[in-house]
């Protein structure tokens, strides 16, 4: 991963260790193709990419609800839109890392 992604990078061993390493890859990789087809993609291609992410992230949904970890009492649904939202949020800092003057 590049320097700026460094964010998203920790997100990502983050995940690794609170669930497993198949989840972490997964979600990161399906949010990051959604979020970088915001940037720079046709609307059929944006729609395109928000239906195959949508498909790894039922994926993971398998992926969290047949793991060994320790649940936190919160349902695999509600741990995966709190896993998008940080996701999101480091995305947003690296870019915001990304654009800032040298």
């Amino acid at each position: 991963m590049a320097l700026a992604s460094r964010e998203r990078q920790y997100l990502a061993e983050e995940f690794g260790e609170e669930v497993n390493k198949v989840y972490a890859a997964i979600v990161c990789e399906a949010w990051g193709m959604v979020l970088n087809s915001q940037r720079n993609s046709t609307p059929a291609r944006q729609k395109t990419v928000r239906q195959t992410a949508e498909g790894m992230e039922r994926a993971a949904l398998i992926v969290v609800k047949h793991a060994d970890y320790v649940a936190e009492d919160i349902e695999p649904e509600a741990r995966l839109k709190r896993d998008r939202k940080r996701y999101e949020e480091a995305w947003n800092a690296d870019r915001a890392d990304m654009d800032a003057p040298i």
